[in-house]
């Protein structure tokens, strides 16, 4: 057995809840755009004597993703404080919930694997470090306290996870189902602590890491580190590192503390919360459908391969794109291939998301009506689609049309695959030798000749005819 295969991953997820107020006051969460420090107040601040009153919202959100996860929900739950000093905490402490979370044991299935989620729970948000562009080491650092006391949720899986791989992918699933729950603040990314441990060695966890690649980044040189660090046959203490992820190496920060440094306290301010089965079942009843469930509809309404329907239903965007095609009644297939073929790769190739992207459906609608009129071949199709996307984003149609790209019925294709028979005897030979691949190359040379202006299979019974001569 290699020390890789004793390879532990466990990650605290972090994310920023969609709510309009903070967790325990009614200041603004909208700080995207606001003047430091506008957006805070006395219990914000912890000034002695405010009293903070929970968030009912916030409550909601986090039981949506309690269910969400298959977890069991504790319909009684308190607060506690989480004792520590950092310059970006007013208080010296954090509210958390640590004894009892608002939902615990539960899982997430990714690729047909279940990972055990450990605990739900709800926390505020400290203050944000602002750190001054050009300034050295020894420069000043600010604090902006618009941040403190928004509404955190934080997810923890048990040690489940056996590659940095699957960490990523972890990460990227749960992202979705968050997604489709609309329960994230749209300004935010989801943040983790990445646990990792091997065969001989301590826990170590790497803190607060954004982004699906640098999880995997980070993880992936921590087990590097870690098993150089045994074969020189050095002790792997438990602690805390750092990532970077311009560098991709991960560094000291501090030895790791345990839970019960933390001294941790019931919040004395705020009170049990105590909610009716009935409560629950009425989150339950107003949470949209899933990814997994509609991964099923997708096959059994439209006819779509459990591939397809896996591509389309794993980003939220995506699925809704499709979705609104398929009211405007185009062949859900078409559709289909058009967004996980075409469209994905191009957003692949240019390192884009959803986001970054200005689809309007009816230029897509467009397109689709005009393959399923067989009047495009698929090769404008993915050129049109790639101008679109990342060229000069004229609507496809538009673009078909302005280049003459529109399969037309005025080209002499029989002069044509005279032409290209004429011109290669060889490959000819080659196809009546038995060589099928030569007949692919024939009419990919007539296709390139017209421009993909004529029918595919318009080409392929022709040449056909033609070689049969």
């Amino acid at each position: 057995m290699t020390v890789e295969d004793n390879l532990m991953i466990g990650l605290e997820i972090h994310a920023s809840l969609n709510t309009k107020s903070k967790l325990f006051c009614s200041c603004s969460t909208d700080d995207e755009h606001a003047e430091a420090n506008s957006l805070c107040c006395p219990i914000c601040l912890g000034h002695p004597g405010s009293k903070p009153v929970l968030n009912e919202v916030a409550v909601d959100l986090a039981l949506s993703i309690g269910l969400a996860l298959n977890c069991k929900i504790n319909t009684e739950f308190f607060f506690s404080r989480k004792t520590y000093f950092y310059p970006d905490m007013s208080m010296n402490y954090q509210i958390t919930q640590y004894e009892v979370p608002v939902a615990e044991n539960g899982y997430l299935e990714v690729n047909g694997q279940k990972i055990r989620i450990k605990r739900v729970h709800i926390e505020w948000d400290p203050a944000a470090l602002i750190h001054p562009e050009g300034m050295g080491k020894s420069s000043y650092t600010l604090i902006d306290y618009n941040r403190s006391g928004q509404p955190l949720v934080e997810i923890v899986t048990q040690p489940d996870l056996t590659s940095p791989a699957q960490a990523r992918e972890f990460m990227k699933t749960l992202e979705n189902v968050l997604s489709y729950l609309k329960v994230l603040k749209s300004s935010s990314s989801i943040k983790a602590d990445c646990n990792i441990s091997i065969q001989g060695g301590n826990r170590v966890e790497i803190k607060n890491v954004s982004g699906f690649a640098s999880v995997e980044k980070a993880l992936s040189y921590e087990l590097s580190r870690q098993k150089n660090e045994l074969k020189m046959g050095r002790k792997i203490e438990q602690h805390t590192r750092a990532f970077s992820a311009d560098t991709g190496v991960t560094t000291e920060l501090r030895k790791k503390e345990t839970e019960d440094d933390y001294g941790y306290i019931f919040d004395p301010d705020l009170v049990k919360v105590s909610l009716e089965e009935k409560y629950v079942e009425g989150i339950k009843s107003k949470m949209p459908e899933l990814p997994e469930i509609k991964v099923k509809r997708f096959q059994t309404e439209f006819g779509l391969s459990e591939y397809d329907s896996k591509v389309l239903c794993a980003d939220y965007e995506l699925g809704a794109l499709f979705e609104k095609l398929t009211l405007s009644k185009v062949n859900p297939k078409l559709a289909a291939n058009l967004l996980t073929r075409e469209l994905l790769a191009i957003m692949n190739h240019d390192s884009l998301y959803f986001k970054d992207l200005k689809i309007d459906e009816k230029h897509l609608i467009d397109l689709l009506k005009l393959a399923e009129q067989g009047k495009v071949s698929d090769k404008n199709i993915k050129q049109s689609m790639i101008n679109y996307i990342s060229g000069d984003k004229v609507p496809p149609v538009d673009y078909l049309e302005k280049n003459n790209l529109l399969i037309s019925q005025s080209i002499d294709l029989g002069k044509v695959i005279e032409n290209i028979v004429q011109s290669n005897e060889k490959a000819v030979l080659d196809y009546k030798s038995g060589n099928e691949k030569s007949f692919n190359f024939l009419a990919g040379l007539i296709m390139r000749e017209t421009k993909g202006t004529v029918s595919p299979a318009k080409v392929n019974e022709e040449l056909k005819v033609i070689l049969s001569k």
